[in-house]
């Protein structure tokens, strides 16, 4: 494919993906998640022993008992999963959002570009929350991956940012592609804390097919 044939109206079609998953967590967590009522009913209740597939390629396992509001379930979906995906589990009041789409550059940079995104939303309607420090995160794959904590007036959380190496068999010889994940998760202060051990377990447990 030609330069020319990869851009339409100056846009870089490559571009396009990172900067929809960029755009989609930021206003997930600066408009939607605000506005979350913990009082919706969820029925589609996760089990021991099932696999949540974020991407094509990228697993996550669930805690039994939280409800699956979006997404699939490995073995359990007729349409396979793109490299565009999301998935959100959700426990009471606790919200663990989880967004895919492919990224080249490093976990860092999704997660600059996704609070910058956020922070200017939360500037644009007149409400701030205050972030942590980044520190390191690594999955039981040893993928390493960054995150900060964030609070607001009604609710905290984490967001989290990865980039995952997969490699397609029909494009070997381009070397592996990369699939950037977001994780946001959401909660009133109480709720986040008596969650916190499910949350880690969850967010470690996300691996790449080999």
């Amino acid at each position: 494919m030609t330069s020319d044939e990869r851009r339409f109206a100056g846009i870089d079609r490559r571009t396009v993906k990172p900067a929809l998953l960029v755009l989609a967590l930021a206003v997930l967590m600066s408009v939607v998640l605000p506005l979350i009522d913990s009082t919706t009913p969820y029925h589609d209740q996760v089990h021991r022993g099932d696999v949540a597939e974020i991407a094509d390629g990228i697993t996550l396992v669930p805690t039994p008992g939280w409800d699956l509001a979006t997404g699939a379930l490995v073995g359990h979906t007729r349409s396979p999963v793109g490299s565009t995906a999301a998935t959100e589990l959700v426990d009471g009041s606790v919200d663990f959002y989880v967004q895919a789409a492919p990224f080249a550059g490093t976990p860092s940079a999704l997660l600059t570009r996704v609070n910058q995104i956020s922070a200017d939303l939360h500037h644009a309607r007149g409400r701030a929350a205050a972030a942590t420090h980044r520190y390191a995160v690594t999955t039981r794959q040893g993928v390493v991956g960054v995150a900060d904590d964030f609070a607001g007036l009604t609710r905290q959380g984490s967001v989290v940012a990865f980039v995952f190496r997969l490699r397609e068999p029909s494009t070997a010889s381009q070397g592996p592609s990369r699939e950037g994940v977001e994780i946001v998760v959401s909660g009133p202060r109480g709720s986040i804390s008596r969650r916190r051990d499910d949350i880690v377990t969850m967010i470690r447990s996300i691996r790449a097919a080999s």
